[in-house]
């Protein structure tokens, strides 16, 4: 007999720490399991000091990168609806990665698993995603380990490509109005004050746009340095302050209350949250326990805590819409669907219905915002351009009609 210890979620969601007898860790595993214990982390006997410095190593960044973790339950679910062993399979999968790290990595997987580890163990030992680690666990316990890793697989994809349609709903204008605002400073800090000067010397009167251009430029070049130390000091100050969950949280409420982008937000918070729970929930994690790993993916504090009072809640028997519906944060069509996936006992399929139901919501809303957006930073480009240009053109017209 050998002495596990052992790290679980019981089916209250509350966390379990101890130690357990038996013959391999398959055995101990089962007895965790029979007791109602999703397991986390399990190893034979171990000292709290190197216990303690493996906890503190989860918050370190994989060597696995989304792609290469996406890659990876592919192939795993390719390989194992194959009938290949896991560890032939996990030889293939590393022998395929392109980057050394990502295949040092899987060699690192692959021969812990090979000492008798499990898969989910070896995964979070790499510092992966708690959410992969958790299912990849439930389909090792249930014998779906393809399942699992299909599923997993369409979750990540699912996240990327939702992060993919946010970055360029973003990137695009912030080319555009990076791009004007560099125009416009080199139209004022070098072409404009030259032909000031020569127009000046011409003894020509200036328009009051080349005014009003001209006092924009000089107080630039005086006070240039302290407005960018000023608005750097600003930024530096706003990270900080967001670090106090009471300012973090008042910001989090007036964005959520901002007209169409507290409506966009809302529902990629939604579709995050629900598709995660829904993949856990058919994977086979316990209520309680998916909802506590779901809810690491609200980015919004208001609506994490939300979600622990909606874990409250189900702990003392009620149901996960009437508590989401408080507060007026979450879509009320969500609130709807997911009653109707209670009453119906298919609470798994309706959160993965309503996640897809608000990714396409929230795609179609990013492409009208990038149609409305493009146009009118193109505009206000047009017209900040267009004023440096008259600025120019003006005191030239005039220089030509002195030499007149």
């Amino acid at each position: 007999m050998s002495l596990f210890s052992y790290e679980a979620i019981d089916a209250t969601g509350r966390r379990k720490k101890g130690e357990i007898e038996a013959d391999s860790e398959r055995s101990a595993r089962q007895q965790l399991k029979s007791a109602g214990l999703v397991v986390r982390q399990l190893q034979v006997g171990e000292s709290r000091t190197a216990r303690s410095r493996k906890s503190a190593g989860r918050h370190a960044v994989s060597h696995l990168s989304g792609a290469d973790t996406v890659l990876f339950l592919q192939q795993l679910a390719t390989l194992s609806a194959a009938g290949m062993p896991l560890v032939e399979a996990l030889a293939a999968i590393a022998a395929g990665m392109d980057r050394r790290k990502a295949r040092s990595a899987m060699v690192t997987i692959r021969q812990s698993v090979l000492e008798g580890g499990s898969l989910a163990e070896a995964l979070r030992d790499q510092h992966m995603d708690e959410i992969v680690c958790n299912m990849i666990a439930a389909g090792e316990e249930t014998g779906q380990l393809e399942v699992v890793a299909t599923r997993l697989a369409e979750l990540l994809e699912h996240r990327q490509a939702l992060q993919q349609e946010l970055l360029s709903a973003t990137l695009y204008p912030a080319i555009i109005l990076g791009f004007g605002m560099l125009v416009m400073l080199f139209l004022m800090a070098v072409v404009i004050p030259q032909v000031i000067t020569v127009f000046e010397r011409a003894g020509g009167h200036l328009p009051l746009l080349t005014k009003i251009v001209i006092a924009a430029s000089d107080f630039l070049r005086a006070y240039g340095g302290w407005l960018f130390l000023t608005v750097a000091g600003a930024l530096l100050a706003y990270r900080v302050s967001m670090r106090q969950p009471f300012l973090r949280r008042q910001r989090d409420l007036i964005l959520l209350r901002l007209p169409g982008v507290g409506h966009l937000l809302a529902r990629i918070e939604t579709a995050r949250f629900c598709h995660t729970l829904g993949m856990l929930l058919t994977g086979g994690v316990p209520v309680l326990a998916a909802i506590h790993i779901a809810n690491q993916n609200w980015s919004l504090l208001p609506l994490r805590e939300l979600g622990q009072v909606a874990r409250e809640s189900l702990r003392e028997g009620g149901a996960l819409s009437d508590a989401l519906a408080k507060g007026g944060m979450v879509p009320h069509l969500a609130i709807q669907l997911l009653a109707v996936g209670e009453q119906s006992g298919r609470l798994d399929a309706m959160l993965l219905r309503v996640a897809e139901h608000f990714e396409r919501e929230v795609s179609r809303g990013l492409k009208r915002m990038l149609t409305i957006a493009e146009p009118m930073l193109v505009l206000l480009m047009a017209i900040g351009v267009g004023a440096m240009a008259m600025a120019i053109l003006l005191p030239i017209a005039e220089m030509n009609e002195l030499v007149r």
